[in-house]
């Protein structure tokens, strides 16, 4: 008689174990960042996203064959690409990106971290030198103005004034196709 019971408490374990479960987030390692998503879908469209334009042709040919590896080639070129155009070079540059499948859950993380509530679509974190990104908005000017706020920051022993800040990340953003 324990036989069959035996076999009914196997395939519940088997079958709690089959559940879906909290992903974990998964990590991309690029020369200046560590890139963590949870969900491949997020990623894929974040690399949708950050379309390159004419940029494009200036990257190196070898990217890869894989999304992870394109967005990987495209990070690094645009953190290298606001370096110059900001003419701030790091060359031991190390930060993390963080990328979203929405921009409700980076307005979550930017409200866990400093308590206000905002509308941000991307944040740079200076405390955590993490750039919070959604998926949904990461286009070209966006991720290289988040980019100018992390060179900023560690280009400088103190820190700039935010506004100062704000200047070259815009001055980044818009400078970034030339």
């Amino acid at each position: 008689m324990s036989h069959p019971r035996t076999l009914y408490i196997i395939l519940f374990i088997g079958a709690l174990a089959c559940l879906p479960c909290e992903s974990e987030a998964v990590d991309l390692e690029s020369r200046y960042a560590v890139i963590s998503f949870e969900d491949q879908d997020a990623l894929r469209r974040f690399n949708n996203e950050l379309y390159m334009g004419r940029l494009g042709s200036q990257m190196r040919r070898n990217s890869g064959e894989t999304i992870e590896d394109e967005v990987i080639s495209k990070i690094d070129f645009i953190v290298e690409k606001v370096m110059m155009t900001l003419d701030m070079f790091l060359p031991q540059l190390k930060f993390f990106i963080v990328i979203h499948p929405d921009e409700k859950t980076v307005q979550r993380d930017f409200n866990e971290i400093y308590k206000v509530e905002v509308d941000y679509i991307a944040f740079y974190s200076p405390s955590r030198n993490t750039v919070f990104y959604s998926a949904d908005n990461s286009s070209l000017r966006v991720v290289a103005h988040e980019i100018g706020h992390v060179v900023a920051e560690n280009y400088f022993p103190i820190s700039p004034p935010q506004r100062i800040h704000e200047v070259m990340a815009q001055y980044a953003e818009q400078h970034i196709t030339d």
